[in-house]
């Protein structure tokens, strides 16, 4: 990686700096709520640690792979095709990981949670 992609790959992170915030917030409140919840905690954090691996790898994965397809490209009448399978796969192989992720996360949303009865005064 020269110094103009490092400088692409960590502007794309801070691009996503919101989304990494709210995905360690979920983590560490999973955490707090160990006790009281163990199963269902352990679910969200294995949920929101996939989607922050996923938001890891993919920023990555988006400013590596379309410049190597770029540079691999032959001729100018193949080049706009070839990025736009590129996307395309890109596109799918990202967003069926992230429904992975949701899907694991709104399994723990839906989850059976046994609580302590509520005593009455």
């Amino acid at each position: 990686m020269d110094s103009t992609q490092l400088l692409n790959l960590f502007q794309a992170y801070l691009e996503q700096l919101p989304s990494l915030l709210a995905l360690l917030a979920g983590i560490v409140f999973a955490f707090t709520r160990w006790k009281h919840h163990p199963r269902v905690a352990m679910v969200v954090i294995i949920a929101l640690g996939f989607l922050l691996l996923h938001l890891f790898l993919f920023t990555i994965v988006y400013n590596v792979v379309p410049r190597w397809v770029i540079r691999s490209t032959g001729s100018y009448q193949d080049f706009r095709a070839v990025i736009d399978r590129t996307y395309l796969i890109l596109g799918l192989i990202s967003n069926g990981a992230a429904a992975i992720g949701f899907g694991v996360l709104l399994a723990a949303i839906f989850m059976r949670r046994t609580s302590e009865p509520v005593a009455e005064a």
